[in-house]
């Protein structure tokens, strides 16, 4: 079990100050499931981020600064992502402990950019270019002809709309559809989300670094 993140940062500083490796090792090693760097890993993660540390829970920022101070290379594409998910007032805090390197701040912002347009043309390209074919489910917003186009291109809006999302967590969280879709539809759907996750946005999460890919993890 991963203590608290006050004892385990002092911890960390310690073995690393003191050249215990062994210990070193040992503490992030235990983070590796919480901070994935493979796909298949993030979907079999049952806890994820700064939810690993015990009571209280960290500020991602201040995770992010002690992985950026002990350079736990691995880890920061995750930890980075997870300092997003706040939105940019959490992004920018400077409570103590949780105030970012003013550069660390500029490249994970222009990476969320980045991020966010391969997910807006991964998404156009499952609601515009597959054929979603109109359902024959009246409860289902795709019940709808191929004309007139004013109510296609309504429907296709909404699905977009729950697909895309208004938020940096709906990027690696499977769409919410509701009573939007019938139940078909939406599994078809969120397999197409599910395979745009994996694709576009795992694969750009180290843009959030400035980092090309995976590769230098």
């Amino acid at each position: 079990m991963v203590p608290e993140f006050t004892t385990y940062a002092s911890l960390l500083r310690m073995a690393a100050k003191y050249g215990f490796s062994d210990v070193r090792e040992a503490l992030v090693e235990d983070l590796k499931g919480a901070y994935p760097i493979k796909w298949e890993d993030f979907e079999a993660a049952r806890v994820l981020g700064e939810d690993v540390f015990g009571s209280p829970k960290p500020h991602p920022n201040a995770v992010l600064n002690l992985f950026l101070e002990q350079n736990i290379k691995f880890a920061l594409p995750f930890a980075a992502y997870r300092a997003c998910l706040g939105g940019f007032q959490a992004l920018v805090s400077d409570r103590p402990g949780t105030l970012l390197p003013r550069l660390t701040i500029a490249t994970i912002i222009h990476g969320m950019g980045v991020t966010r347009r391969m997910m807006t043309h991964a998404t156009y390209g499952i609601v515009h270019l597959r054929d979603l074919g109109v359902c024959p489910n009246r409860l289902c917003v795709l019940n709808v002809d191929m004309s007139p186009a004013e109510g296609r291109r309504e429907a296709l809006k909404k699905v977009s709309n729950v697909m895309f999302g208004g938020s940096e967590g709906v990027m690696l969280s499977p769409p919410s559809f509701g009573t939007l879709v019938c139940v078909v539809c939406a599994v078809r759907l969120e397999k197409a989300h599910v395979d745009c996750r994996k694709e576009f946005v795992w694969a750009a999460l180290p843009s959030l670094l400035g980092w090309g890919g995976w590769e230098g993890v």
